[in-house]
């Protein structure tokens, strides 16, 4: 079976996160994607090294990998008027170009979006853009870290009156790309009702923003802020995070408090607090949050985490770990779920990867490609083109390719 934007090709020219991924995405619902390099190559075939981050796999790294499997690669020097000859024959075939540069640079190169919707009517101009395409910083560069620091999520997360959270990188970015991805497939089938193609922009600020809209409706509607919580002090006990003796978290979550009051303590065995006048109620709870906090706190570090697991589960309560990154790419209910999945790599052999956030019974996504070497697929995707051995070497020979 194959994914269900089987047939749909896509031109991308993107660089680090947020346009491969949104790539990557359609990629793994059955498109053709084709990646366009210069010959220096994404900045992201290099980025472990700029962060100072750990490299991955020998000889590649696995920010790359990631961002970029399920693609075909090509190398155009589009600066010659060879290799700009080439891409526009490229749009002729496609029906999504994608690209995340900054919103004048497709103007400057000759290929923005009035150009190439004269050329081809029928194609999704898609913009993985910073801050849209409109606006007083229409045009200013952007990274993740720009996008989730403006955008409020560093103010979202972490305890009220602490410094902005630092956030592990690439948030911003994913979430960005899955906003392209499901304006493209939008698009898409806009385009199937009126024949049309069109310009669709979604931004790493609105991407964010969106991703955050409860938070963000308390100052939208009500001009006051969604307050930031201190753990010591939750306002519902009952839903909160806590130590174990293993040094391991534990969630627990009771949106409905007075439920499940009297199975959270007898699971804790504090019977003795469910008729307790100090804890008795949401809001005498709320009162003397710090206090019942301090109690389950010294409950919970009293056992490791998975027997509080057992115990809070048979006692019928809602009730998770906390996990680390490394403990959810192991977590069995991910892996059923192809949240994560194997694939064999060409080089390394059976490799995991981040999987799908969709399932689909009849058309599902796959991992079918590794991200390319620079230019892999360059003489395939130029024959495909119609272009002749001949003709392919003369390009090379002009360092065109």
């Amino acid at each position: 079976m194959s994914g269900p934007l089987e047939g749909i090709r896509v031109i991308e020219i993107s660089m680090f996160q947020q346009g491969p991924v949104a790539g990557m995405r359609l990629g793994d619902l059955g498109a053709d994607v084709i990646k366009i390099e210069p010959k220096t190559g994404d900045p992201g075939r290099g980025f472990m090294r700029i962060i100072g981050a750990m490299v991955g796999l020998k000889g590649r790294n696995y920010y790359f990998e990631h961002c970029n499997r399920n693609k075909r690669g090509i190398v155009l020097d589009m600066k010659k008027s060879k290799g700009m000859e080439a891409f526009l024959k490229l749009i002729d075939t496609a029906d999504v170009f994608l690209n995340n540069m900054s919103i004048p640079a497709p103007q400057r190169m000759g290929i923005g979006p009035e150009v190439l919707l004269a050329r081809n009517p029928r194609l999704i101009y898609a913009h993985a853009s910073g801050w849209g395409r409109r606006g007083p910083d229409a045009d200013d560069f952007s990274f993740d870290y720009t996008g989730i620091a403006r955008s409020g999520l560093m103010m979202a997360c972490g305890e009220n009156g602490a410094p902005p959270t630092q956030i592990l990188p690439g948030i911003g970015d994913e979430v960005g790309a899955l906003a392209c991805a499901w304006g493209v497939t939008a698009a898409l089938y806009a385009r199937e009702k009126t024949g049309k193609g069109q310009v669709v922009d979604t931004s790493l600020m609105g991407s964010v923003i969106a991703t955050l809209g409860f938070i963000m409706a308390a100052p939208a509607i009500l001009n006051k802020e969604f307050p930031r919580e201190v753990r010591a002090e939750a306002g519902n006990p009952l839903y909160n995070h806590y130590r174990c003796r293993d040094d391991k978290w534990i969630a627990i979550a009771h949106l409905q408090p007075e439920r499940y009051w009297p199975n959270v303590c007898k699971a804790l065995g504090l019977n003795e607090l469910i008729e307790d006048q100090r804890f008795d109620t949401i809001e005498a709870r709320s009162r003397n949050a710090r206090e019942l906090v301090e109690i389950f706190d010294d409950k919970f570090a009293a056992r490791p985490r998975h027997e509080w697991l057992t115990v809070l589960n048979q006692a019928g309560c809602i009730c998770t770990p906390v996990q680390t990154p490394e403990e959810v790419s192991n977590d069995p209910q991910a892996l059923a779920n192809s949240y994560f999945v194997y694939t064999d790599h060409p080089e390394h052999g059976k490799t995991k990867m981040v999987g799908f956030p969709w399932d689909f019974s009849e058309t599902p996504a796959s991992c079918r490609l590794m991200a390319p070497e620079l230019g892999q697929h360059t003489e395939e995707i130029l024959l495909d083109l119609g272009y002749t051995a001949q003709e392919i070497a003369e390009l090379r020979k002009e360092e065109v390719i």
